[in-house]
């Protein structure tokens, strides 16, 4: 992203709740509301006999029938482009923050950004100088084996916090005894506003869960199971109960990844505050 170009997430994503608060609005006085059970008319078409009796004048029932028809049309296509709008918002303003250069690169690193397997590696170089010190002695040459250089790498990298301008990253792994990471946490605070990431690894990395809050206090749960081509599938379920499913072909024959395709579920929400944050990984 251009350092000229700053786009105002929190806007994007206040902008979003507003609009799905008020299209939540309209769906009560559409359906719910003395204004619809009274405007609407009877099966056979006329004007409601309830409306006749309450108001008492069949002219006046007559004016309020047709001005419900007209407003509860206008009002259906308003709700629904009310929520298509805020999801634009909510896809807009996360697709940028998914996309900053500097963020970007804090989020899914399981390990790889922290640099574990050259620690490992280090390590077990150590670890195995340790073991045979009796051998870390100058020859006839002057020399000593390889391992001998080996340092202490002290603990591992488990935590590693970005921080730009306007925002920053902190991921924590937990690790098992083998090493594999199970638990990766990530904390994403951005123009004041936070959003936490918890993934769980399987050992061997096939199947994981993800747990993503947002700052208007939604959540989405994300279950994810992987081939050993890399092929899989993918379900999300947002704290509204809406549920979204993907899946993925193998790897190429370069090694490439295809990406994530819906194949089932809401096409226009995954059920949290900020879509396509989470639903559609592009590094896993």
């Amino acid at each position: 992203m251009a350092d000229s170009l700053k786009i105002e997430y929190n806007v994007l994503n206040d902008a979003k709740r507003d609009l799905e608060n008020l299209a939540g609005d309209i769906g009560p006085l559409l359906d719910n509301s003395t204004f619809s059970r009274l405007g609407q008319t009877d099966y056979d078409g006329y004007t409601s006999s309830e409306a006749l009796t309450v108001l008492g004048d069949q002219t006046l029932a007559d004016a309020l029938s047709g001005f419900y028809s007209n407003a509860s049309s206008t009002m259906s296509h308003a709700d629904k482009g009310l929520k298509e709008l805020a999801g634009a918002f909510g896809s807009v303003g996360e697709a940028f923050l998914s996309f900053d250069s500097e963020l970007a690169q804090g989020m899914g690193i399981t390990g790889s950004n922290l640099g574990l397997q050259n620690y490992f590696r280090d390590k077990d170089l150590w670890d195995y100088k340790q073991s045979h010190l009796d051998q870390c002695v100058p020859g006839p040459d002057g020399k000593m084996p390889d391992f001998c250089s080996a340092t202490d790498p002290g603990d591992p990298p488990l935590d590693q916090t970005i921080t730009t301008e306007r925002g920053s990253v902190h991921t924590h792994l937990t690790l098992d005894d083998q090493r594999h990471v199970i638990k990766e946490e990530s904390t994403v605070t951005y123009d004041g506003k936070t959003y936490t990431s918890v993934t769980n690894y399987s050992s061997d990395g096939n199947h994981y869960t993800t747990d993503t809050s947002y700052p208007d206090g939604s959540t989405v749960h994300s279950e994810t199971n992987l081939n050993s081509d890399g092929s899989g599938t993918m379900v999300t379920t947002g704290s509204d109960g809406d549920r979204t499913e993907y899946t993925r072909g193998p790897k190429d024959a370069d090694g490439n990844q295809p990406d994530w395709q819906q194949v089932g579920g809401n096409t226009d929400d995954d059920g949290g505050g900020d879509d396509d944050y989470n639903s559609t990984p592009a590094a896993w």
